[in-house]
């Protein structure tokens, strides 16, 4: 007791003597968490803990002259006292914020997928197709009735077969490049430059046990040849409509003539025998800026109409086709926001209740704080910055590993599919969720700052 009224006297004349009006800001907070220190240290038991060092940044908002509210509760927010869980409240909000950011990337990513196609093969503005894929072009018609055209600005043809690689038969898309670079997205290593070269999908290089820069072999006898994988594309799913086609993740992509060649079909004609079946049966065409609808469907009536794989009515435009793997993940919608919303709810909730348990177990301190003159509002503000504090610092280190950890889990989900792994990240709505999340922490902290406030000196002292 001669302690506490030790401590009583000094507050009541540090306060009496014109705090307010003369004292040095600096001098003013020193005093005050020296005499919080000192509180906290009386108020403990005999044998047990007996205070920890002011906090380096309580030490730099004491010296910065900030009001003594925020010295106390910066204090508070990262010391912990006796069987007072500070750490444990600090780690488990940077764990929520990280959740909660991570989720947000992923779900971003995972709209991104979904509204570009470009990003799960479609990397063209138009496909036109023959009869399913099992039809055959005729030999340079394509490019008789797309070269020079005005409202063409790139187009490819692509080649179909199911294509021994290593042994294993892996459905194959043959690229020829008509005019410009019309092709499936390379994702790692580099795009086909060469006869000798193929491109794999992640599955299917998983499956060969290979790496970029191996080679296979690849073809039927007598016509196989040995090929360099140059890296990984997303491959679109279509082809051959109702065998194994090309899909995401699944399949190979080589020059055309090097599938033809080694399927044995090359020459003037390709062969369309059922042995060894290859159908150059698709063209690909990005179409010029600046042309309208009207001039896209003239062209597309004129080339569907001319017959190009010699059956009336056998070719017509493609539309985009959605591989399952898209259309599953499109159906997965908001569920990774939603249930990083759930965390941070979770989160924000644990922190209140901490900050509960945190001002029952200080209220000794409080009570003595109050005894030396600080008012009702200071202790809510006390309450206030710790939370605000907490939550402050679990958003600066939470975020970017939560950006990070969003990364990562999405390159390897990505990865899994075959699909380009291009990361959204939404820097606004991510700073307005975390601004939210620091608002509705003091929101709900509220009542533990008005326990806190309404904590009455003389009971809280009347055990010592």
């Amino acid at each position: 007791m001669r302690q506490v009224r030790t401590l009583g006297l000094l507050g009541t004349g540090v306060i009496g003597g014109g705090w307010a009006a003369q004292a040095n800001q600096v001098g003013r907070a020193l005093a005050l968490v020296l005499l919080a220190v000192l509180a906290i240290r009386t108020a403990a038991r005999r044998g047990t803990w007996t205070g920890p060092r002011l906090s380096a940044l309580a030490r730099a908002a004491a010296a910065a002259g900030l009001p003594a509210a925020v010295v106390v509760g910066t204090r508070n927010a990262l010391e912990p006292g006796r069987s007072v869980p500070v750490r444990s409240a600090l780690l488990g909000a940077i764990a929520a914020v990280t959740a909660v950011v991570s989720a947000v990337v992923f779900n971003a990513s995972l709209a991104g997928l979904v509204s570009h196609p470009a990003r799960y093969g479609w990397n063209w503005d138009t496909v036109i197709q023959a009869e399913g894929g099992y039809g055959s072009f005729n030999p340079g018609v394509m490019k008789k009735l797309l070269a020079g055209q005005k409202a063409v600005a790139a187009w490819s043809e692509f080649s179909f077969a199911q294509l021994p690689v290593d042994g294993k038969v892996v459905p194959a898309l043959g690229l020829r490049r008509d005019l410009g670079s019309v092709q499936p997205p390379t994702t790692d290593g580099g795009a086909l430059t060469g006869g000798n070269q193929i491109e794999l999908g992640t599955v299917t290089l998983a499956a060969l046990g290979k790496r970029i820069g191996d080679t296979v072999r690849i073809g039927v006898p007598p016509y196989t040849r040995t090929v360099v994988i140059t890296g990984t594309v997303t491959l679109p799913s279509f082809g051959v409509g109702s065998a194994d086609h090309v899909s995401l993740g699944r399949g190979a992509m080589v020059p055309e003539d090097t599938l033809l060649a080694a399927m044995g079909a090359s020459g003037p004609t390709p062969t369309t025998d059922q042995a060894v079946p290859v159908f150059p049966s698709a063209v690909a065409i990005d179409w010029a800026p600046g042309t309208t609808g009207t001039q896209r469907a003239a062209l597309i009536r004129r080339v569907t109409s001319a017959n190009p794989d010699g059956t009336p009515g056998g070719t017509y435009e493609l539309p985009s086709a959605l591989a399952s793997a898209i259309i599953n993940t499109e159906q997965m919608g908001g569920q990774p926001l939603a249930l990083g919303l759930g965390l941070a709810a979770a989160a924000v909730l644990s922190l209140t209740l901490t900050v509960l348990s945190l001002v029952r177990r200080r209220r000794r301190e409080l009570a003595l704080l109050k005894a030396i003159g600080m008012t009702r509002g200071q202790v809510r503000a006390v309450v206030a910055w710790q939370t605000t504090l907490t939550l402050l610092i679990a958003v600066l280190i939470g975020g970017p590993l939560g950006i990070i950890g969003g990364r990562l889990a999405w390159h390897a989900f990505a990865g899994s599919l075959g699909v380009v792994p291009l990361v959204e990240v939404p820097l606004l709505p991510l700073i307005g969720g975390l601004a939210i999340l620091v608002v509705a922490g003091n929101i709900l902290a509220a009542l533990p700052a008005m326990v806190a406030a309404r904590t009455r000196p003389g009971v809280g002292l009347r055990t010592e």
